[in-house]
């Protein structure tokens, strides 16, 4: 199917985007830089995405483990020959080896772990037992905040490559990470309630889809502003905190000799910036910060009024006319739920026909019909206009249907 093509593909990227960081994190922390410049240097890290794919597809076609382990060490190989290629020197391709290595390997142990997994579930002995999801195949939001993490360090480590990295990939995993969540909650919900089975899956995709675009095209504003202020990030870093500070003495006169802004002095600001003026906003910037803002707090306001309304909605419903508290129903006892399957047998002749008719309509029309269709319109709908038995059928069902049997 092309749905578990495109999840796949998804896999694919999940895991690319989260390893692909880890290189020019350590770059950062370990201060160095790649002559070729940032861009490049990411061009290079997504290269991981060979071992994600060729392990996925080694671990499903390989049965043998020790073809396994030289594919691997294969990979692993290609990668130091291919980083000697480059004809270039120094630390930071030490690095790069490094970490392509490093993540070759966990990649390849994360694969051979989950083959093992799925070995040991088919042996279970449950075997309805739900299938745990691999690591490396899922996309799922709460990944989002490593992200978030790795951005952070950035800003505390002076690196600007670094958050500009974390921030694009950032984005590029929400909404595949959304995406991939409305597939499997869409899939679940249809797979749990059985009413929406006469509901043609095109159309639950269809609205569900609509909707999520929606959210998207929504979220996408909101990122907007922060991909436009990405040179007014404060940069900060945190190893160069502590270091020695020369002191500066200098004698107070007086409280009064300290001139302030209001006596010709330079504000807060202005010293900050080692005495140049503080930059001005810009108009358009103000308005969409505004803007935003604005939404936010009626986002806010309205989701308050709708809890309180629901609130006193539920406390109005959980009381009858009289004052009476209404108790919450039980679950039914499974002795009585067993009851109606085993008096299936002894139901009456009239229920039987309605039951063949039901299941044999259901069998050859995929959709509801609807409610102002009669019964030969049904049929006609299903195909089984000319059918002999169906019209026996529908003969018996007009005689229950109109009759007096029971």
């Amino acid at each position: 199917m092309k749905r578990n093509r495109v999840l796949r593909v998804a896999g694919y990227v999940h895991a690319t985007l989260f390893f692909a960081l880890m290189i020019p994190l350590l770059y950062t922390v370990a201060g160095l830089e790649d002559p070729a410049g940032a861009g490049v240097l990411y061009l290079k890290c997504l290269l991981v995405a060979i071992p994600v794919i060729v392990t996925e597809r080694a671990i499903k076609c390989v049965k043998s483990l020790a073809v396994y382990v030289i594919i691997c060490v294969g990979m692993l190989a290609g990668i130091w020959f291919a980083a000697g290629l480059s004809n270039a020197s120094g630390a930071y391709v030490v690095c790069y080896c490094i970490g392509m290595t490093a993540e070759t390997f966990a990649i390849s142990l994360k694969r051979l772990r989950g083959r093992l997994k799925e070995s040991a579930h088919r042996k279970a002995s449950e075997p309805f037992a739900p299938k745990e999801e691999e690591f490396l195949d899922t996309p799922m939001l709460p990944l989002v905040w490593y992200f978030v993490v790795i951005y952070l360090s950035g800003i505390c480590l002076d690196g600007k490559p670094l958050c500009d990295m974390a921030f694009y990939s950032a984005a590029v995993y929400l909404f595949l990470a959304l995406f991939c969540t409305y597939f499997r909650a869409t899939d679940a919900y249809l797979e749990m309630n059985k009413r929406t089975k006469g509901i043609p899956r095109k159309r639950l995709y269809g609205v569900g889809f609509s909707m999520l675009l929606l959210f998207c095209a929504f979220l996408l504003v909101c990122i907007l502003p922060s991909a436009l202020l990405a040179g007014q990030r404060p940069y900060t870093d945190i190893r160069h905190w502590f270091d020695d500070v020369d002191f500066v003495s200098y004698e107070y006169e007086s409280s009064s000799g300290f001139e302030g802004v209001a006596s010709g002095g330079m504000g807060m600001m202005e010293l900050i910036m080692d005495g140049e003026p503080a930059p001005e906003p810009s108009k358009l910037m103000n308005g969409i910060f505004w803007i935003i803002g604005s939404v936010c707090i009626l986002g806010l306001v309205y989701g308050i009024l709708q809890f309180i309304r629901q609130l006193f909605r539920d406390f109005r419903d959980s009381h009858d006319e009289n004052g009476d508290r209404i108790e919450a129903l039980e679950e039914p006892d499974k002795a009585a739920a067993i009851m109606p399957v085993r008096a299936r047998g002894a139901e009456g002749e009239a229920e039987k026909i309605r039951r063949r008719y039901r299941k044999t309509i259901r069998r050859h029309r995929k959709e509801m019909p609807a409610p102002h269709e009669a019964p030969a319109e049904i049929e006609e709908q299903a195909g089984l206009g000319d059918d002999e038995q169906m019209q026996q059928l529908h003969r018996d069902y007009e005689r229950v249907r109109y009759g007096k049997m029971m």
